[in-house]
């Protein structure tokens, strides 16, 4: 898997040619302020992980207008184990920073936000870093938490950014992907998998009101759907 690096100052330094702010790029890219800062200055706060961060610097570069590839560059093989190093060190600080209530956008932001027109895919950064993460941890128990240490986002910011993309709450969209995640096991498994397991599986252990939700969504039983 390739490893890649990122010309911090190339964006910073445009950023400042074309006069716009801090607060505004961070507001336009759904992120925080400190998550811009940790951008521009190389630092490895503020994001849960550095592919995330490589998903948000790719995001920034568009906002920009500057071609990915001129600020994506590939780490040389003998820099790999100084980078392993480097984050190995730095993990306990990544997991243990603490996320405080200032966001890129505050109240009067947040009614603006409201009101926006703009397009979902130039402010939709915090959606994909939820959705990535709760796909990936279907199998345990997602917190609120969780989405506002990976995000910066406060849980009111959160719940407004879901509400005007997806339509839905943070809870409801992580009950939707479970439910439709076990739906996908029990069709490509069938009987080769118990109801049980998957329910397991997709962090939803109670066999009971796992049946009751899967029925309401897809009129069907899953036990019934394994045996068609």
């Amino acid at each position: 898997m390739d490893i890649f690096d990122y010309d911090y100052n190339l964006l910073k330094q445009t950023r400042l040619a074309k006069n716009i702010s801090i607060e505004n790029i961070a507001f336009d890219l759904c992120l925080a302020v400190r998550q811009i800062n940790s951008i521009e200055n190389n630092l490895l706060d503020h994001f849960y992980s550095p592919a995330i961060k490589l998903v948000c610097v790719k995001k920034y570069s568009e906002k920009l207008g500057i071609n990915i590839d001129v600020v994506l560059f590939k780490i040389k093989k003998e820099e790999v184990l100084e980078v392993e190093i480097i984050e190995e060190e730095s993990a306990v600080k990544l997991y243990e920073v603490t996320i405080s209530n200032e966001i890129a956008i505050d109240d009067h932001k947040t009614s603006k936000t409201h009101r926006s027109t703009k397009p979902r895919n130039e402010c939709h950064i915090i959606i994909e870093l939820s959705e990535e993460y709760i796909k990936n941890n279907l199998s345990t128990k997602i917190l609120m938490s969780d989405l506002t240490r990976l995000t910066g986002y406060s849980e009111r910011s959160l719940q407004i950014v879901f509400k005007k993309h997806l339509n839905k709450s943070p809870t409801k969209y992580i009950e939707e992907r479970r439910i439709f995640k076990a739906r996908e096991l029990i069709t490509e498994y069938k009987q080769l998998k118990k109801i049980s397991d998957v329910a397991r599986e997709v962090g939803l252990p109670h066999l009971g009101r796992f049946s009751v939700n899967f029925r309401k969504y897809f009129g069907i039983s899953p036990s019934a759907l394994a045996n068609s």
